[in-house]
């Protein structure tokens, strides 16, 4: 006679996947129902504590949680080795830490055989990301990690990785999202030696956000292997040219790009070298992959001089489907075609603008100089060119907006909407109301677009 079915004989592969499937992992209302259901026996103890730790989120909680956290994956190594996802939400609150919990602390970071902290450590802003760091350098298997940053943070156990007594990396690693954080007022630049370490120990990575990174120098920095990564975003970043530009030729398979370019002022380098076509030959470095392209820059980045070897069209980005930029990233490209064909003809220039694949094309505060450039565009739609664009959006950048449009607009909002309308492309076109006193201020020389 069989033995009946019992939790013992269960294969904890099943056990696993049924309670993942009762209480989702991701889903913190059901974290107190597992927590509750591995308590109830010794085989579903063993086999449920470890989905416990598979994901860890810290927002305003007291710093107690999080060092409960990690004395449990220092003692427990299947634990550590269970936690695939951490999320920091905010900066850390140390004015509850014990003198105990400090020790500790100062214990699980010299025992990896990393730089300790100064004495003083755990009264000073600055190390305010000290256990947040500890607890990723316990925790190997992580696939998604997710922190915020600022100037007034310090990363420096992040820069001692290379001194560990043990390599320390992280080659299940997937996304990584380094935000900045602040409340209001200005905002300043990270030092790429801080996030370099943590970028060299994750050599899978698919998901990559970075904030404003400064420090990085043509001929004394460099930046690791970036192939597998597929997603880059930069946001709001005013990280310098050099940077971008050699960050977009790492990564050579990348699908998706995110850039609203910020003026540098007060950073450490002046923006008044940089050059957004530039940024348009990085992305030539991708071309078999990129997907989808957002880049807008602000008025006062320059456009570059344009070489014979510009880009001058996104044609050959053949997979290329959706493309938001700003009037003055289309305005570089242009002036690079111009250069190479001697044409002026902004009609010739949009029929080679776009890959045959392209479905979506936003412009935001575009100059009215591209009114006969999208009626040019609606044009190419009905003689069979570009016949997946779906949608075409022209507006305000919700970063910069900026946007003052010329009464050209207005005047030339309805043929637009017929033309597209006729073509069958969805045509989203949101005019910002200019009051008469601030037009009369343009007309006499005010910026206008």
């Amino acid at each position: 006679m069989d033995r009946p079915l019992s939790l013992d004989s269960f294969p904890s592969e099943l056990v696993t996947h049924i309670a993942s499937y009762l209480c989702p992992v991701e889903d913190s209302r059901y974290q107190k129902a597992l927590s509750r259901l591995s308590q109830t026996c010794r085989a579903l103890r063993d086999d449920l504590q470890p989905m416990l730790f598979r994901a860890y989120s810290h927002g305003s909680r007291p710093v107690s949680h999080l060092i409960k956290f990690l004395r449990a994956i220092v003692s427990r190594p299947d634990l550590a080795a269970a936690v695939t996802k951490l999320t920091f939400h905010q900066m850390l609150d140390y004015t509850t830490l014990s003198t105990t919990d400090q020790q500790f602390i100062e214990t699980c970071i010299t025992d990896l055989g990393l730089r300790p902290p100064p004495v003083d450590w755990h009264l000073e802003s600055e190390w305010r990301h000290t256990i947040l760091q500890t607890v990723v350098a316990y925790t190997p298997n992580l696939q998604v990690l997710e922190f915020p940053v600022n100037e007034e943070r310090s990363l420096e156990i992040f820069e001692s990785f290379p001194d560990a007594r043990n390599e320390i990396i992280f080659p299940r690693l997937r996304t990584l999202s380094i935000y900045y954080y602040y409340i209001s007022g200005d905002r300043w630049g990270v030092d790429y030696s801080q996030v370099a370490p943590l970028l060299e120990a994750s050599p899978n990575l698919e998901n990559l956000a970075l904030p404003t990174l400064e420090g990085f120098y043509e001929g004394r920095s460099d930046l690791p292997a970036l192939d597998s990564v597929k997603t880059l975003d930069l946001g709001e970043s005013a990280s310098g040219a050099f940077f971008v530009v050699s960050i977009l030729t790492r990564c050579t398979s990348l699908r998706k790009f995110t850039l609203h370019w910020l003026s540098s002022t007060g950073y450490d380098e002046s923006h008044e070298d940089w050059s957004i076509a530039e940024i348009w030959d990085a992305m030539v470095h991708a071309k078999q992959t990129l997907e989808e392209i957002t880049f807008e820059s602000s008025l006062d980045i320059p456009l570059g001089s344009p070489t014979m070897h510009s880009v001058s069209s996104l044609a050959g980005f053949m997979k290329l489907r959706v493309l938001n930029v700003d009037g003055r990233s289309l305005e570089a490209m242009f002036q690079a075609w111009r250069l190479k064909t001697g044409g002026v003809d902004v009609g010739e220039f949009v029929e080679q603008l776009l890959p045959a694949g392209a479905t979506w094309l936003t412009i935001w505060d575009p100059n009215h100089v591209l009114i006969p450039a999208l009626l040019a565009l609606a044009g190419c739609r009905a003689r069979g060119l570009y016949e997946h664009l779906a949608q075409v959006t022209i507006g305000s950048s919700s970063v910069f907006n900026c946007w003052m449009p010329r009464p050209d607009w207005s005047r030339s909002e309805g043929l637009l909407r017929r033309e597209f309308a006729r073509v069958g492309v969805q045509l989203e076109l949101e005019i910002p109301y200019i009051p008469p006193e601030m037009l009369n201020f343009m007309m006499l020389g005010g910026f206008m677009g």
